[in-house]
């Protein structure tokens, strides 16, 4: 592939990657639902509902964030994808120590049992967490 076509490509997945990215997160919504409607019986409309309202919100987001920029600077450099990575990795490994020390002593207090609420909680958490501080990383 020449340097010109390589240009070329780059140019057309930066504009059109995250849009990919929202058409393959409604289309898990549909397929997240639709398995719901399988396995449950019933439709879960507002599911289906909230992911149409994310995508469309996302979308004129990504239409204004296109629209606004004038240069040809790309969003990060190496140091700051190089950064992220660290985070992302370290942030993993402390969660799962803490989810492992946490099941040791509860299983040291005697219980039998955990209530699977609280490792979507835990679970949530960390994806709220990370997910902000990656965005605090990435801005500065």
């Amino acid at each position: 592939m020449s340097v010109k076509n390589r240009k070329k490509w780059k140019r057309v997945l930066e504009k059109w990657t995250p849009f990919f990215a929202i058409i393959c997160t409604f289309i898990g919504t549909v397929l997240g639902s639709s398995l719901a409607y399988f396995f449950q019986g019933e439709f879960p409309y507002e599911v289906l509902t909230g992911g149409l309202v994310a995508t469309i919100i996302l979308t004129v987001i990504q239409v204004i964030k296109q629209k606004s920029k004038k240069d040809n600077l790309p969003e990060a450099d190496e140091r700051v994808i190089h950064n992220i990575f660290r985070f992302f990795a370290f942030a993993s490994h402390i969660t799962l120590a803490i989810l492992f020390i946490a099941l040791a002593v509860f299983t040291l207090l005697g219980n039998e049992s955990i209530s699977i609420l609280y490792l979507w909680i835990f679970f949530f958490a960390y994806i709220w967490i990370v997910g902000i501080s990656s965005l605090i990383i990435k801005s500065r």
